[in-house]
């Protein structure tokens, strides 16, 4: 014979029961949806089955995991069949039974993981408020003014507002995209000012060296050999910099890979163009004062303080 239901007051001495049990206890977010909110939002079915006609409000309560929360809880299981309570949050204390599981979402951010998640039938566990999600190939503008045309006709007093997957994607990383353009400003101001103190100090060093270069061109060295030499003490002095500058860079990156998804932190294009900014003014640095100290007349270079 089948068992006859639980009524409230049994299924709430059970519940407290299971409240005792801290190991059956867990934490998840709790969605109410359809079958076409998965195939709108491209959530693809990993096994069991969707919401479908059999779903009926009198029928048994069923309810729909993302994988994540199916790793949690039934780790090395097949959650199908298994039945799960979440805790009155919508005031209905039947039991969901498990009839599928769902790829995760990153619902609160691309960068931060995915969240177990219980999704509900809405036609068993209806909500008095919810949000339509709609997919068409249509105009935009076209499908909202329909929609809001049609929420119109219902009822007057729904308050339609009408935001675009773009939309929502974009308002999503609003605060980090403003922390990378400021970030992003205050690091092509650091590199003009590095750029500025290279060439500064590389020209200043070369300029203190008139005297030895005008010595060196008495005694019969070529200009080309002269600014060989000073190319390459100055690139060996910028080398260094560069080296303790890019094992100092590398340590940032952990606190700049916080802010970005997708995209290494250490990107090598970025480093490059650095490095090779960076190089260029210390070469032009060297050359400019060097080649105009190898065209003095050795004399005025000898008498040069």
């Amino acid at each position: 014979m089948p068992k006859r239901p639980l009524s409230d007051e049994e299924l709430s001495r059970m519940f407290e029961g299971l409240f005792q049990q801290k190991e059956r206890l867990g934490v998840a977010d709790h969605c109410t949806a359809t079958a076409g909110y998965f195939q709108a939002l491209g959530i693809p079915l990993v096994r069991g089955r969707m919401f479908d006609d059999r779903d009926t409000p009198d029928a048994p309560h069923v309810a729909l995991i993302s994988e994540s929360l199916a790793q949690a809880r039934w780790p090395g299981q097949d959650p199908i069949g298994h039945t799960i309570q979440f805790g009155n949050m919508d005031g209905d204390i039947r039991l969901l039974n498990v009839i599928g599981v769902v790829a995760d979402i990153h619902e609160n951010g691309l960068d931060a993981p995915p969240r177990p998640t219980v999704y509900v039938d809405l036609f068993q566990r209806p909500r008095p408020a919810m949000t339509l999600t709609m997919l068409s190939d249509a105009n935009t503008q076209m499908v909202t003014t329909a929609a809001r045309s049609i929420l119109q006709e219902m009822n007057p007093e729904i308050p339609a507002n009408f935001r675009t997957f773009q939309q929502v994607y974009s308002a999503s990383l609003g605060s980090r995209r403003f922390n990378l353009i400021l970030i992003a400003f205050f690091g092509i101001v650091a590199l003009l000012l590095a750029t500025a103190g290279v060439f500064g100090v590389m020209a200043y060093s070369v300029s203190r060296r008139t005297r030895e270069i005008g010595v060196r061109v008495a005694l019969g060295a070529r200009s080309r050999d002269v600014l060989t030499m000073i190319l390459s003490q100055g690139m060996r002095t910028i080398l260094i910099g560069l080296a303790i500058g890019l094992v100092g860079s590398l340590a940032l990156t952990r606190t700049l890979a916080s802010f970005l998804f997708g995209i290494s932190a250490t990107d090598p294009l970025t480093f490059a163009a650095v490095i090779a900014v960076l190089i260029v003014a210390a070469l032009l640095a060297c050359y400019i004062p060097a080649r105009r100290a190898t065209k003095v007349d050795p004399m005025v270079a000898l008498r040069y303080e």
